[in-house]
């Protein structure tokens, strides 16, 4: 297993990070959570699924993007990070975890993968998911299981 992680907190983009050759497939998900007390944050988290000779990646790209802009109202999560996996007909063949550095920030992005080695093509696909603690919520722990490449 191998992962990468890449940070940027350059204001966020359309566009994904997926390295290498052209993705075999893609899925989108975006949210828009609710702060109490602060700027509401959106959320656009992309999947990406390629294949490279017999190595399968799996790629997540979480970008956010305050709704106002500011910052400076204290921290948004208690914690906040993504998980991306490759699948095998819907079995998890690797995993990586990545915790991007959202409080501080009004903007950016990271973008983060796993590798799993095979010679069956069959079933293959990326999925992911969003786990998150609002500060000053009392709600506790939610988690936003993202759609899938097919």
């Amino acid at each position: 297993m191998t992962a990468g992680l890449v940070m940027v907190t350059a204001p966020a983009s359309a566009a994904a990070f997926c390295p290498g050759p052209t993705p075999d497939e893609w899925s989108y998900n975006t949210r828009t959570v609710v702060l109490p007390g602060k700027p509401d944050v959106n959320l656009a988290v992309s999947l990406c699924f390629y294949d490279e000779v017999g190595f399968y990646q799996a790629v997540q790209n979480i970008e956010w993007a305050s709704t106002t802009g500011g910052n400076g109202f204290g921290a948004k999560f208690h914690y906040f990070y993504g998980t991306v996996w490759v699948q095998k007909s819907d079995v998890n063949m690797c995993s990586g975890t990545a915790h991007p550095n959202i409080n501080p920030y009004s903007s950016g992005s990271l973008a983060h993968s796993c590798t799993w080695k095979s010679a069956n093509t069959s079933g293959m696909s990326a999925d992911g998911k969003i786990v998150y603690d609002i500060a000053d919520d009392g709600e506790g722990e939610k988690v936003w299981q993202l759609t899938g490449t097919s």
